[in-house]
């Protein structure tokens, strides 16, 4: 037996409200730790595609069941390190051997470069070359035409990615502070809900 329809009416009314709250917030709760978490974008290190103050939806169920996919924005845990950290709390460098753990602040850059894979840049464009492959030209066409500066030859670990904002020239990422470990990856950024006038996919 239902143990609220017992109560009188007035209290039956409240326990019942109460209860709906109790179960609201559980399902929220267990939304955001397991599912789907709304972030907001700290930076303009991915303009065009997102502006700073954007507000974006991240699938976390997904990276439960497969990795993340080249061309896919990613929220993350950038890494610390012992030598010291940027103004944005990350690493400084992209020695890994000076790597401390991840930060607590979170991270949304494009995934670029996959594990295995050597990346680099030269003549306004990304290149890739996996193992026994050839090398390739990125085709990036959220840049919007805009190029690249070069960067040397760099090889990614296994369980690593190399991430880069959108707005080349003014975000902190992989060039910087190196790869991106897997463990660290906190979600996909599915959708843009705010501001209302750009509500769209990404």
């Amino acid at each position: 037996m239902n143990p609220i329809a017992l109560l009188p009416p007035p209290l039956r009314a409240v326990a019942e409200i109460v209860l709906t709250l109790v179960v609201a917030a559980a399902i929220a709760f267990f939304a955001q730790a397991y599912i789907v978490k709304p972030y907001r974008v700290p930076t303009g290190s991915m303009i065009p595609t997102l502006q700073p103050g954007d507000r974006v939806i991240a699938d976390r169920l997904s990276l439960d069941f497969r990795d993340p996919a080249r061309g896919e924005i990613v929220v993350f845990h950038p890494p610390i390190c012992r030598a010291g950290h940027n103004s944005e709390g990350a690493c400084d460098t992209n020695d890994l051997s000076l790597r401390a753990g991840a930060s607590p602040e979170t991270f949304i850059k494009r995934v670029v470069g996959l594990p295995g894979e050597t990346i680099w840049a030269r003549h306004g464009s990304v290149w890739v070359k996996s193992p026994g492959q050839r090398a390739h030209r990125l085709s990036e066409p959220y840049l919007h035409g805009r190029r690249t500066a070069g960067f040397p030859h760099t090889v990614i670990p296994q369980k690593c990615y190399f991430m880069m904002g959108d707005n080349r020239g003014q975000s902190d990422d992989s060039r910087m502070w190196g790869c991106e470990p897997r463990g660290d990856m906190i979600g996909i950024a599915r959708v843009r809900y705010w501001p209302l006038d750009r509500i769209g996919l990404l």
